[in-house]
């Protein structure tokens, strides 16, 4: 079930961030894939991997299939980085921060008003962050409609499949995508988990990714 944090942000109503999905101005142009093309980007000779800023809203709905509860949020979230080193904030409409997750080679930590928690995974991280044990390393390939590149995962007509979670790209077009993972039936107190996330659009004056 979600806790504190996220109860707190959703009292604050709709989130909003600002940001678009662009990369830094020092790591060269990279472009999200165009709606319907699950292809990564080339990685042809890059020494070191390509620093990426998207932001957008995430809304995550749990549900308990034995007792039928529910909970969930909306939070919106603003990634700068790539996934072996960055920051992921989360900010209410009146712009107040709610939780700040940083991550590198020497582990991860959240920052919230309750104080500053580490982990040593990223992965961690997301249990702090959401209430719930999420693949945030992989979803912050998923919000950009490409696989993990660290895991097997099978493709599927409108998406594919990876870590026990289907991803579906059926909405790309409006740069949404929907990740879901049932109740594992070795675990009774476990719930069913939608994500969905959906990016920004670019800001005025810059072109649309992938177009």
């Amino acid at each position: 079930m979600t806790r504190r944090w996220w109860a707190a942000a959703c009292a604050c109503g709709a989130l909003v961030l600002g940001g678009c999905a662009a990369p830094a101005p020092s790591s060269g142009a990279v472009e999200l894939p165009p709606p319907g093309d699950t292809a990564r980007p080339s990685a042809i000779s890059t020494p070191a991997p390509t620093r990426l800023q998207f932001s957008g809203r995430l809304s995550l709905r749990l549900q308990q299939p034995r007792t039928g509860a529910a909970d969930g949020g909306t939070v919106l979230f603003e990634f700068d980085g790539h996934p072996q080193e960055g920051s992921l904030m989360l900010q209410s409409v009146i712009g107040t921060t709610v939780a700040t997750a940083r991550w590198g080679p020497q582990g991860a930590e959240i920052i919230t008003p309750q104080g500053t928690r580490s982990g040593a995974r990223l992965d961690e991280v997301a249990t702090v962050l959401l209430g719930q044990s999420l693949p945030l390393e992989a979803l912050l390939h998923w919000v950009r409609a490409e696989p993990w590149d660290k895991a097997a995962h099978e493709m599927r007509a409108d998406g594919f499949e990876q870590l026990g979670w289907t991803i579906s790209l059926e909405a790309w077009h409006e740069r949404l995508i929907t990740a879901r993972r049932p109740a594992r039936a070795d675990q009774p107190q476990d719930w069913d988990i939608t994500v969905r996330a959906r990016l920004d659009e670019p800001a005025p004056g810059q072109q649309r990714s992938g177009r």
